[in-house]
């Protein structure tokens, strides 16, 4: 019973971060994100030097870049998808064309068989 409550508690966290990975990750996020740092700074603007670089740090790294990292994962993963299929198509059109020579050379391996077992009593009459 406890196995079946974990496998449920797993298969709802990797659906929910899934979903939330995808939202996160989409330039929609990052605009909100982005109008909602730039709103902020118009609120409060850092007064001096240290203030301006914990702002970058922490609310335009942190808030702003992670959904565009995310984002520029999500394509780079499209792009290896893409690439992946195309050379599993290849493979595949590969071993299909080898089981056909295959085939083929067990028909004809038979019929040597065949023939050899025909010339037998030939040669040794």
């Amino acid at each position: 019973m406890a196995q079946k409550k974990q496998n449920a508690y797993k298969r709802f966290n990797d659906w929910l971060g899934d979903k939330l990975a995808r939202i996160l990750s989409t330039m929609e996020c990052f605009y909100i994100v982005a109008a909602l740092v730039l709103v902020i700074l118009v609120i409060q603007t850092p007064k001096d030097g240290l203030s301006w670089v914990q702002y970058a740090v922490q609310t335009f790294f942190q808030g702003v870049a992670l959904p565009v990292l995310g984002y520029v994962g999500w394509k780079s993963g499209e792009r290896a998808e893409k690439t992946i299929n195309g050379t599993h198509k290849i493979v595949m059109e590969e071993l299909n064309m080898v089981r056909e020579e295959l085939r083929l050379a067990r028909e004809e391996r038979d019929e040597m068989k065949e023939i050899l077992t025909a010339l037998r009593p030939k040669t040794e009459a």
